[in-house]
């Protein structure tokens, strides 16, 4: 049972595959059936670290008839995109906007390097020719995504890079390189 915003829990549905122009007056008229609770007050957007938009939004609603009603514009489009609609609550919604964002404690001097638009043959060579300078300490793969954890020599700030995965052989390669530096030390 899903409780009032007194009991913490409220009347959340998180969106996503929003077109990153999205405005709230649009997200009204996506949920024109449904009671969104303060109006676009009651459309929360998340944002990405660099200050762009997610695709992403929570939006509040009146009642739990409202919730449902909302679930059911789940995969329907808005423009070109189709946009998911999924149950949420107040701790996810507070937890997820105060963690996101160009502002975001957790994101401010996380040390993470972002890798976009890879070739999709790029080798293990070529990836170590671009972090040349700096030494591997742990690799792992997240998702579809492959992070690198390094430290930098000249100041010791520790700092990583999320690279695609677009190839299979780039993963294998990858891992080959991590163990090939495990060994040496």
């Amino acid at each position: 049972m899903m409780l009032g915003t007194e009991g913490g829990e409220g009347f959340v549905v998180k969106v996503r595959g929003l077109p990153w122009s999205c405005s709230a007056d649009e997200v009204q008229r996506f949920f024109s059936d449904c009671k969104i609770q303060n109006g676009a007050q009651g459309i929360r957007f998340i944002y990405t670290r660099e200050g762009r938009p997610s695709g992403e939004a929570f939006v509040e609603l009146e009642s739990e008839d409202e919730v449902k009603l909302a679930l059911k514009k789940d995969r329907e489009t808005m423009g070109h995109r189709y946009v998911e609609v999924f149950k949420s609550n107040n701790v996810e919604m507070d937890w997820v906007l105060k963690h996101t964002g160009p502002n975001s404690p957790d994101t401010a001097n996380d040390g993470f390097v972002w890798l976009r638009g890879l070739p999709f043959g790029c080798s293990k060579e070529e990836i170590v020719q671009f972090f040349s300078g700096l030494e591997i300490v742990s690799l792992r793969a997240v998702e579809l995504k492959l992070e690198l954890i390094m430290i930098h020599h000249e100041s010791l700030w520790p700092c990583s890079g999320q690279v695609p995965m677009t190839d299979l052989g780039l993963a294998e390669g990858i891992t080959a390189l991590a163990e090939e530096l495990a060994l040496r030390g």
